[in-house]
């Protein structure tokens, strides 16, 4: 190789050592717990928490859509469906409590004015409302999907802000309004009887068992 090449070759290394040693020394540039910091912020803040409160002080949980509203109520560790005094769907309903205790939608809606009509939140198509042991109630309407299907509009009955949640959330929600019932226990299948082993007869007619 020519000796100017390599010579060459060696300044830039050099230099390059140099410029790496001083962005490390001098913390020149964002750092990694920097760099992990803004992405966490970015993502809570893309993130906007609506409700937080103790889903196990919940005593009462009520859904409506339209003319349908199912309510249950806690009694004891089990949950009864009002009226009715048949078992909730325990596994699916404190799952749905659980979930809206720490609702956070994927996004806040910019300046969402005062038409909800475009949201479909000014007649809502969904409600959720959860009511704890002091009385204290939170209570979630429900809207359209939005333009592109990336989500469903949302709000707090009781601010103006606009959000988009999740679609399972009210998938959910309307599934537990058409069945609100703790499922039937699966009978289980009746006992297969084992057919007893036939003796085997030997050619003097003694019979003789099976091995």
């Amino acid at each position: 190789m020519n000796l100017r090449v390599t010579i060459g070759f060696l300044a830039v290394a050099v230099i390059l050592g140099v410029l790496v040693f001083g962005l490390d020394k001098f913390n020149i540039g964002p750092t990694s717990a920097a760099q992990a910091n803004a992405t966490a912020t970015t993502t809570a803040s893309q993130q906007p928490q609506i409700f937080s409160f103790d889903d196990s002080k919940v005593t009462a949980f009520e859904l409506h859509q339209a003319d349908k509203s199912v309510q249950i109520q806690k009694q004891g560790d089990t949950w009864v469906v009002a009226g009715t005094g048949d078992p909730a769907n325990k596994s699916s309903f404190t799952s749905l409590i659980v979930r809206m205790s720490q609702l956070k939608a994927t996004r806040a809606v910019d300046n969402p004015g005062t038409d909800l009509s475009q949201y479909g939140l000014d007649s809502p198509k969904d409600t959720a409302s959860a009511t704890l042991d002091d009385g204290t109630k939170y209570e979630l309407d429900i809207g359209n999907k939005t333009p592109v299907q990336t989500g469903t509009y949302a709000k707090k009955a009781d601010a103006p802000d606009v959000y988009v949640i999740a679609d399972q959330f009210g998938t959910d929600l309307e599934r537990l309004l058409a069945d609100p019932k703790e499922p039937p226990t699966p009978t289980p299948p009746p006992p297969t009887n084992t057919p007893a082993a036939t003796p085997a007869v030997t050619g003097t007619g003694t019979p003789t068992p099976n091995p």
